[in-house]
């Protein structure tokens, strides 16, 4: 039957259908709405460009790309305009501007050694460069403590580098370099003067690990995903408990707002499919969105699951790609049919984060009735030598 004359879908559900057949003009007037709906939705002027870039409008990718850039920059929020100068870098490399940002965004996150970088780029690059933008990154760059020695000379070259005739700036530079190389000595000398006394150990209960890895765009912050307290167990000591007193107390309860309900068992799957053209068009977080819809239906979780971690690995978040399938792994069976998937994607993972021995374990968990079967004996082959 040809719905193409007459369609009661409403405009989300077309564009979804538009770009699952990859008719990109067609989908693009339903994101230009959405961008001038709400203009400070930086996560839609990214998919806008997306498209346009797709639709081969490559002039309007790279304004809608860009204000994206400028938004989330506004917002500190550095992993995203890492993300977003990224893809104009690939895809529009005439954008020679966005290596300034994508070098503040380092600076922002103390990645001192890759903002330096980035910004010798700019300077190359970016011949229609002004001094005055050149010098707000020099004064960004001494409102941070960059305590690497080597560092704090590339600051010197550069700023030889960039050619600025500005005497004071020098001087404060020389100055904010000196003041550094100082705090770093003083610190070394204090260490190196102090007698090794007997340490008391202090017991914490919980500690917060560190969030490593990037945050992806549109993260969704959902109870699941919050981080949560690890106990120590070389240094914690559980404290008496007063279990009497407990079970006299109601129930926590879990706030309604944060409970997602399961999906129907099918209704997923149209979900499933479009992350899936989403992933492919490199697109991850409206491929995140959508997997993390398709997870509700019980039919494809653990399908889902996979293509989701498969997402937050390629967003630069590994260890939250791991997180989430051991987690799925937790809650199946051993014998569960996609327990060798699961452990194979755990193996590249660990693998990838250097946890040799475990993502060996992983390989070897994988049936050899598994897709996967080949290429986890090979890796576990190699790194056992």
């Amino acid at each position: 039957m040809n719905l193409s004359v007459k369609s009661t879908k409403n405009p989300d559900q077309k564009a979804r259908l538009a770009l699952r057949a990859s008719k990109w003009k067609a989908a693009l007037p339903f994101f230009e709405e959405q961008v001038h709906a709400d203009e400070q939705n930086y996560a839609q002027w990214n998919l806008l460009g997306d498209v346009q870039f797709r639709s081969g409008d490559v002039a309007a990718a790279s304004i809608s790309w860009q204000r994206a850039l400028d938004g989330y920059a506004q917002e500190s929020l550095y992993e995203n305009v890492l993300g977003v100068g990224r893809k104009i870098v690939k895809r529009c490399p005439e954008e020679t501007g966005v290596h300034r940002s994508i070098s503040e965004a380092y600076l922002g996150l103390e990645y001192y050694a890759d903002a330096i970088s980035a910004y010798r780029s700019f300077v190359k690059l970016a011949k229609h460069a002004t001094s005055v933008d050149k010098k707000a990154w020099f004064r960004k760059v001494m409102a941070c403590e960059i305590k690497q020695p080597h560092l704090l000379e590339e600051l010197l070259h550069l700023h030889d580098e960039s050619e600025l005739e500005d005497i004071e700036l020098q001087r404060e530079l020389q100055a904010y370099v000196g003041r550094m190389q100082a705090s770093v000595e003083v610190k070394d000398e204090a260490e190196g003067a102090v007698d090794l006394e007997p340490v008391q150990e202090v017991v914490e209960e919980a500690y917060v690990p560190n969030n490593e890895g990037l945050l992806t765009i549109e993260t969704d912050w959902s109870v699941g995903d919050m981080t949560v307290l690890k106990q120590d167990s070389l240094s914690y000591q559980p404290m008496a408990r007063d279990y009497e007193s407990e079970s006299t107390q109601a129930p926590m309860e879990v706030p309604s707002e944060f409970a997602e309900e399961d999906l129907p068992v099918g209704q997923g799957k149209d979900h499933f499919d479009l992350g899936v053209v989403y992933a492919e068009m490199k697109l991850w977080d409206a491929a995140i969105t959508e997997f993390q819809t398709a997870r509700r239906d019980s039919s494809i979780r653990s399908k889902s699951t996979i293509e989701l971690a498969q997402c937050y690995k390629n967003s630069n978040d590994p260890h939250r790609a791991l997180r989430l399938l051991e987690d799925e792994t937790a809650s199946l069976e051993e014998e569960s049919d996609v327990q060798s998937d699961l452990n194979y994607h755990m193996g590249v993972l660990n693998e990838l984060l250097g946890n040799a021995s475990t993502a060996r374990s992983c390989y070897q968990k994988v049936s050899v009735d598994s897709a996967h079967s080949t290429d986890a004996a090979q890796r576990a082959a190699r790194l056992s030598a």
